[in-house]
């Protein structure tokens, strides 16, 4: 039967496209799983950025402040449920939490640091579970805003904050855990700590 002009010949399309051929298909197949293979073995984009000398931190915002600890020093993030606290504590000292069977101290680095509190604050329910000199300790936060990496060579150091690596660009103070954590009113009951 001749074909009316401008008709589709729907038979010849389809040897076309070559759809029952099976060699064919698997080598489409292979190749796309070749085109998925590199795709998830290249690294995220933020990540393929980053300088060579660059270190991941982990940012956590609390109050108006957002703060960086080393990766490498926090050994977990969770939520405080239940802070119980310790009468006669320094105030930076919220009290203390369990952590699957390990009591974690929690610390406020805004009472720590003496940065003022509104009063109609909302309480911070995060807890950064952080591990430096041999001292576990739990700093509340309002929010973890992710894991960013930071070049050392864009934390600018801060005057009068020794406890501080520096800030970022973007107003990330770096906290430099060693230091914090080897402060004496740290120690509870010391001559430094009790005047807290």
């Amino acid at each position: 039967m001749p074909k009316k002009p401008g008709s589709i010949d729907w038979e010849t399309v389809w040897k076309s496209l070559d759809w029952d051929d099976e060699q064919r298909q698997q080598a489409a197949e292979r190749e796309r799983l070749r085109q998925r293979a590199r795709q998830y073995a290249a690294p995220p984009a933020a990540q393929a950025a980053a300088p060579e000398d660059s270190r991941p931190l982990l940012i956590f915002t609390l109050g108006r402040e957002r703060y960086g600890v080393d990766v490498m020093l926090v050994r977990g993030v969770r939520t405080a449920r239940t802070i119980a606290r310790l009468p006669g504590a320094p105030s930076f000292y919220r009290g203390v939490t369990n952590v699957r069977g390990r009591i974690i101290t929690v610390m406020d680095l805004r009472y720590f640091f003496d940065i003022p509190v509104e009063a109609d604050a909302e309480n911070p329910v995060e807890l950064v579970i952080t591990r430096s000199n041999d001292l576990e300790i739990g700093l509340l936060a309002h929010q973890i805003n992710g894991i960013s990496a930071v070049s050392p060579a864009t934390i600018k150091p801060v005057e009068h904050m020794p406890y501080m690596a520096g800030m970022t660009a973007d107003r990330v103070i770096v906290l430099q855990m060693a230091w914090l954590l080897a402060d004496e009113r740290l120690i509870v009951g010391s001559a430094t700590s009790s005047g807290q």
